[in-house]
């Protein structure tokens, strides 16, 4: 194709591939007998959210992080139909998850079990997360060296940090624990794949204007 220019893409994997929080509450209240909604978490601190103490919180993140936990999500509607549609054009596609290094393994089994589509496999600390094997990730300043064209993000720091300290155009899928996202020029808020699906196509015209 004349003149095709081929996009770099983030994606995040938690809430924006994986239907993965949305599954918490129903753990929350198995384990600990405590009912909150997914509505309820209007933050990105679970702990504070679910109203855990350190010792269960610790249980639920051990739990909710163990393989067959992590392989048992679902795909987030229209996440992978629109990653084969922008790697079938070419486009180069990145997953970059906050994930602990230890969940390395199970988190490209699910990959490939379910059929999406990358080049590259990235593990940002994103969290500062006690533990991680940096031999495994990458930190934010080494992320922040790296060039994208667009970011499909559900962290509210993390859009920022793309959006703002990186340059880059954000879609941040519209989550409880994001509503109160500081508003920036590259940022747009996205309620599902279906509006983040054209934006690639956007990126390409805008090298014609």
């Amino acid at each position: 194709m004349i003149g095709f220019q081929p996009k770099t893409i983030y994606v995040d994997v938690d809430d924006v591939v994986s239907r993965t929080t949305e599954t918490y509450p129903d753990v929350v209240a198995q384990e600990f007998g405590k009912t909150v909604s997914l509505e309820d978490l209007t933050g990105f601190d679970l702990k504070l959210c679910f109203q855990l103490t350190d010792n269960e919180f610790q249980y639920f993140f051990d739990l909710v992080h163990q393989s067959d936990f992590l392989l048992g999500f679902d795909p987030v509607e229209g996440a992978v139909e629109t990653l084969k549609a922008w790697a079938d054009r070419g486009h180069i596609i990145d997953i970059v998850t906050g994930r602990p290094t230890s969940a390395q393994d199970a988190t490209l089994a699910w990959l490939k079990k379910n059929g999406v589509p990358f080049r590259g496999f990235i593990m940002v600390d994103k969290y500062n997360r006690p533990g991680n094997d940096m031999s495994l990730a990458i930190s934010k300043e080494e992320l922040s060296m790296m060039d994208y064209d667009l970011a499909v993000e559900d962290s509210p720091d993390m859009a920022l940090f793309l959006a703002r300290d990186m340059g880059v155009s954000t879609a941040l899928i519209h989550k409880p624990w994001n509503r109160k996202c500081t508003i920036h020029d590259n940022l747009i808020r996205c309620i599902s794949w279906n509006e983040i699906y054209p934006m690639v196509k956007e990126l390409a015209l805008e090298e014609y204007e």
